[in-house]
């Protein structure tokens, strides 16, 4: 049995070493040949979207997508420094996709993908930036919109899922979190195309930020999306999908309660940088006080 399983992952790796090196000269071959197709616009409008898992970060781009017109493709929860088409192509082998992954772009009016619990600075690799036309087409106008959600409810979501590690193993949760509160605030400037930062909790609460926000993004606001609850992720981590159709009716702001005296839960917010960044960029959150007394 283990022979099998030794032969099977041989045989994959070696089937991926093959896929990897065919794009990569099939890559090559379209820089040099393709110059002209790849200066054209393809998308006229794109966004990259960013955020901790559990940060709403599904709510919020279904929102993005709502308040957009014509064709909008959205590509959830893809790795850093990989061709996105190509990545979701091997796990859902539509031809709209395989089409995407090898360069025959269809025009879009908006294109949408999201990075989850990776650093800024995978995100933003330069090397993979001079990629950005081969992989996702020349864009006319691009968007970083960095979603942010304060870290008593942040993390209250993810204990209840049973996850408190981060995609990169390089950071724990603490520390990503910390890195893109200072991105939130200007401390640092790896998301450079028109950065949009977008405070969950008051995304939630009020409509005149929405609308700010849709401003920012040159949309026109509808509100559209603001009631659902989408499929990815499983919904809520406290409620799944009973919500879709009422979102705006879900307790978003109130899941710290049911860790407020759980010890993992104290033990990781027993921080005092965290604390401090969660209020100059959320404000005194009510009830929370109690928290930072432990």
């Amino acid at each position: 049995m283990f022979i099998k399983f030794y032969q099977s992952n041989t045989v994959n790796a070696l089937r991926r070493v093959k896929r990897e090196w065919g794009y990569n000269l099939y890559d090559l071959v379209r820089s040099l040949t393709q110059r002209q197709i790849l200066s054209q616009v393809v998308n006229k409008q794109e966004i990259r979207v960013v955020g901790l898992r559990r940060s709403g970060n599904h709510a919020v781009t279904n929102w993005v997508k709502e308040q957009q017109s014509g064709q909008v493709l959205y590509l959830n929860n893809i790795p850093p420094k990989e061709n996105g088409y190509r990545v979701l192509y091997q796990h859902y082998p539509k031809e709209h996709l395989r089409r995407e992954a090898l360069g025959h772009f269809v025009n879009k009016d908006c294109l949408i993908y999201s990075y989850e619990d990776w650093d800024l600075e995978q995100i933003t690799d330069q090397h993979f930036e001079k990629k950005h036309d081969l992989y996702w087409g020349k864009s006319d106008r691009r968007y970083d919109l960095l979603i942010l959600r304060d870290p008593f409810n942040t993390l209250a979501s993810r204990l209840k899922n049973n996850f408190i590690e981060v995609k990169d193993p390089n950071q724990t949760f603490i520390e990503l979190w910390l890195s893109y509160a200072k991105e939130y605030l200007g401390e640092t400037n790896h998301l450079k195309n028109n950065k949009v930062c977008i405070n969950y909790n008051q995304w939630f609460l009020d409509v005149s930020y929405r609308k700010e926000i849709t401003s920012n993004l040159k949309l026109e606001f509808s509100d559209a999306g603001i009631n659902q609850v989408k499929a990815q992720g499983g919904g809520s981590s406290f409620e799944g999908r009973e919500f879709d159709g009422k979102a705006i009716q879900m307790k978003v702001l109130d899941r710290w309660k049911v860790f407020a005296e759980d010890p993992r839960y104290l033990k990781l917010l027993g921080n005092e940088e965290i604390l401090e960044y969660s209020k100059r960029i959320f404000g005194d959150l009510p009830g929370t006080e109690v928290l930072y007394k432990r």
